[in-house]
């Protein structure tokens, strides 16, 4: 039985505090939920201190540390990056200029975390100023809070996009395998860090993460899709989240599974590979 190949990306949320200030209600949701995960004895001492502390961090993003992490492991992961504001994303385009620029120049793949989902003009808008930014013809999307309509997918290929990644089963771990939408594929994601691993719960991820993996080999899927939020990838700011990635991606390595970026598993699909 051939094993899935992994697909692994990161959806880039947050870059720095400052875009936070006077935009948003991120730090003050995260300082009431850190007291309450506090007092259900879900988070330690050390990380609510850096949880309350976070706002005056030099940076949220956790991208180069994600990246040493992931190139030394063979991971060819992808970062989603917004060019629009909305659902706590607030970084405005030239914010993340150099970012982007980061990831490119390490040899990663870069796409659009696009808040844009069901207006044509505004999808449009997206791709082009992604374009603009990176010099880039071809690149996929991946909606913030993996929004979709039914209209969505038709949308984001004629707007030009070379595959999306927006389709996502928030009720169980559901492996779709991918299709094509005209000149678009679609990957549908499948393990989603939020939906698998909890403050405090780290065995209980690991386990249901490994069924997951096993349903995947029996219905024999070509791929598997993995998003990890690169800002989790911090072992004092969020201890069980990144001790899962790291766990998930050390065993994918350790029984041969095989990592693969989306551009890669486009040409294996359409070289019939």
């Amino acid at each position: 039985m051939r094993k899935p190949k992994v697909i692994v990306s990161h959806d880039v949320d947050h870059l720095f505090p400052k875009e936070h200030y006077f935009r948003d209600l991120i730090y003050p949701k995260l300082w009431v939920k850190s007291i309450l995960k506090l007092l259900h004895h879900d988070i330690g001492l050390t990380s609510f201190a850096k949880r309350m502390a976070s706002p005056f961090e030099e940076r949220r993003h956790r991208i180069p540390e994600i990246i040493e992490f992931d190139r030394e492991y063979g991971v060819p992961s992808t970062f989603f990056f917004g060019v629009s504001q909305g659902l706590g994303m607030s970084y405005f385009t030239d914010e993340c200029v150099e970012t982007v620029r980061y990831v490119q120049d390490n040899g990663f793949d870069v796409g659009v975390h696009g808040i844009a989902f069901d207006d044509a003009g505004t999808i449009a808008e997206e791709h082009e100023r992604f374009l603009a930014l990176t010099g880039l013809n071809d690149f996929g999307i991946r909606t913030h809070y993996v929004r979709m309509a039914e209209e969505s997918l038709a949308l984001f290929e004629k707007a030009g996009y070379r595959f999306d990644t927006s389709i996502f089963d928030r009720q169980r771990i559901n492996f779709k395998k991918p299709f094509r939408v005209g000149a678009m594929w679609e990957f549908p994601l499948h393990i989603m860090d939020g939906y698998i691993v909890f403050d405090g719960k780290l065995e209980s991820a690991k386990q249901v993460t490994l069924e997951a993996i096993r349903e995947a080999e029996q219905i024999c899927v070509p791929y598997i899709t993995l998003l990890f939020h690169d800002y989790q990838f911090d072992d004092s700011l969020f201890p069980d989240q990144c001790a899962w990635y790291k766990w998930a991606i050390r065993y994918f390595n350790d029984n041969e599974y095989g990592f693969i970026s989306y551009q890669d598993a486009i040409k294996e699909l359409e070289e019939g590979i």
